[in-house]
């Protein structure tokens, strides 16, 4: 058994302990529902996918709803999510977790920690372990309180993303987890060994010699337990011993084709340090990078082939989706393509130069930015996979309707469900434009400056075309310092795009109170000052710094890729402006644009 394997194995385990325990506090006797449980957690631990799990935790899960026990039901959904994202198969969990999401909102249930939960799981088991901390916090933060087992779970899944990363704030994790699952004594393992791999990441040689012999103790006492990270250890004390050819030959004879071997180029890089061979270091953080990569092209390429297998079935089903679904493969294909290797191009070429202008003792700075570079890569497949999959879903789904034998459609329905199907389509389409934009392969379009602009006139249309898309509560306004005769020089279809950016942003986050529209000069008239100004939920002040970032969203749940505001200000500037956000404005959002005037 692999690294990977068995502690997955252990955590199972004790995720699958949830149901058991809660219905046996409850005191229900159902032998057939105990042979159920028992069968499943049988199913879960066996080596190969099988869809009898799926089958079994079906019928537990209706068992949980049908009794009205949301909370075990949605433990049992969860499960799920965990069991195909461990067999290679994460667009179908991410996809079960979208569905979670959906029910959960019509259930009205605050149960939210299991989706951040199960989101984390599947970038976990993709090797994107920024993603991963950052889900597991959200589910943290969300949890019941009384949920001990999945707050201990989550301990133990923070302190083994971070233990090499961030080896302080994984020692606290590892704390709080063995506080709260010292009822569990058949973990003790998993502690000691999470505790002998932080020492040794923080190369405390007194700390680690402790814990490793407080970990082989224990396996000298329980021998029928699986040998969880022993030639791990081994080799981290070997390399305390100064013994690193040994240590490093070890690590040469561990997997290299699962998410284990992320864990041993670690420890490459850690021992490598050690010797003060930096530039064997900076090889396994290439390596390991390169591992990440190609671990996350299969869920790329997974992403890829489920769309196109639900583009095609949309094809043949209908004949009203045919054009619109042949040129969404091409466009989207195409996207993946061209961002893919502008990202990973740029990235690389970056990191080449980087190497070949350092010295040995800057590997920090190196490490820094394949960190980053994994961030981006991470972000877009994210990014993509989600809102992609969205409208593709709705399309789907009214194509079926449309094409149902027996169902007859009213002629006023029928249209409205090929709109809906055109509005969706056009969404994907918009999508596919923004990373285009943001590649820089179609911003060029708005560099000429050729068109004269009567300001007010101009901008006055443009909020006028949004008062049918507010609601009653909302007051739109516009105000202006200028003549009606003020002119300006610039390119119009950049100026409307921003604008209408701006205000698209306004109406999304405002509920209730007023959005504003407005225009003055500065600097002698010379530069022209447009502002929007809104009463909805604004920034909060530890993400404003973040807004115009590409991929960035304040809420994971709200609909975009994040590149509106990142796409506006490339065209600012290249009008000869910029767009920034006003940070001394706290009753909402206001964004300035300034534009020379000529």
């Amino acid at each position: 058994m692999n690294l990977k394997s068995a502690i997955l194995s252990l955590l199972t385990a004790l995720i699958l302990l949830w149901p058991a325990a809660t219905v046996a506090q409850e005191e229900v006797n159902d032998n057939d529902y105990n042979e159920m449980h028992q069968r499943l957690i049988y199913l879960y631990n066996a080596p190969d996918y099988t869809d009898d799990y799926h089958q079994l935790a079906e019928q537990m899960a209706d068992y949980y709803r049908g009794i009205g026990d949301l909370r075990e039901y949605y433990k049992t959904e969860l499960n799920v999510c965990l069991y195909d994202a461990d067999h290679d198969r994460s667009v179908e969990a991410m996809k079960r977790a979208n569905d979670m999401l959906e029910n959960i909102k019509e259930d009205n249930y605050s149960g939210f920690c299991y989706v951040y939960y199960a989101m984390a799981y599947v970038y976990e088991s993709r090797g994107c372990y920024r993603m991963a901390v950052y889900y597991y916090r959200q589910s943290l933060e969300m949890i019941n309180p009384d949920d001990h087992i999945l707050e201990a779970d989550i301990f133990l899944r923070l302190a083994n993303l971070l233990m090499f990363r961030e080896p302080i704030e994984a020692e606290h994790w590892i704390k709080r987890y063995r506080k709260v699952a010292h009822l569990y004594p058949q973990y003790e393992q998993v502690y000691l060994f999470l505790e002998a791999s932080i020492r040794f990441s923080i190369n405390d040689i007194g700390g680690f010699k402790s814990a490793y012999m407080k970990y082989m103790d224990y396996r000298n006492q329980n021998p029928n337990m699986s040998m969880l990270g022993e030639e791990a250890l081994k080799i981290a004390n070997l390399s305390f011993e100064g013994r690193y050819g040994e240590a490093l030959a070890m690590l040469s004879s561990m997997p290299s084709n699962d998410m284990s071997s992320l864990y041993f180029y670690d420890m490459r890089i850690i021992v490598c340090q050690m010797m003060k061979r930096y530039d064997l270091a900076l090889e396994a953080s290439k390596q390991r990078a390169e591992a990440i990569d190609s671990i996350n092209a299969d869920m790329i390429f997974a992403n890829i082939t489920q769309l196109n297998a639900q583009i095609q079935q949309a094809v043949s089903e209908s004949e009203v989706s045919r054009g619109y679904t042949r040129m969404l493969i091409i466009a989207l294909i195409l996207a993946v393509i061209i961002i893919g290797l502008v990202v990973y191009w740029g990235y690389r070429n970056r990191h080449i130069r980087k190497v070949l202008n350092t010295k040995n003792e800057q590997l920090h700075s190196a490490l820094a930015m394949a960190e980053e570079g994994e961030k981006m890569k991470t972000e877009f497949v994210r990014s993509v996979s989600h809102e992609i999959r969205t409208p593709l879903n709705a399309i789907n789904g009214f194509n079926e309707l449309l094409n149902t034998p027996g169902i007859d459609l009213e002629e006023e329905k029928r249209q409205d469900l090929l709109e809906r199907i055109r509005v969706n389509v056009q969404a994907i389409t918009d999508i596919v434009d923004e990373m285009l934009r943001v590649a820089d392969k179609e911003s060029n379009e708005f560099s000429l400056k050729a068109d004269k602009i009567y300001c007010n006139q101009f901008l006055q249309r443009i909020l006028d075309s949004y008062r049918e898309k507010v609601s009653s509560s909302i007051e739109l306004k516009y105000s202006s310092r200028l003549l009606n005769r003020f002119q300006i020089q610039t390119n119009q279809g950049g100026l409307e795009k921003i604008v209408r950016q701006l205000l698209d942003n306004a109406v999304k986050f405002t509920k209730r109170g007023s959005i504003e529209l407005s225009c003055s000069t500065l600097n002698n008239e010379t530069m022209l000052l447009i502002a929007v100004t809104d009463t909805g939920k604004g920034v909060s002040e530890e993400k404003r710094g973040k807004i115009f970032d590409g991929f960035y969203k304040e809420d994971s749940f709200e609909q975009g890729i994040g590149l509106g505001l990142t796409v506006s200000k490339k065209v600012a500037q290249k009008l000869g402006g910029d767009l920034v956000l006003d940070e001394e404005y706290n009753d909402g959002a206001r964004f300035l644009l300034k534009l020379p005037v000529a």
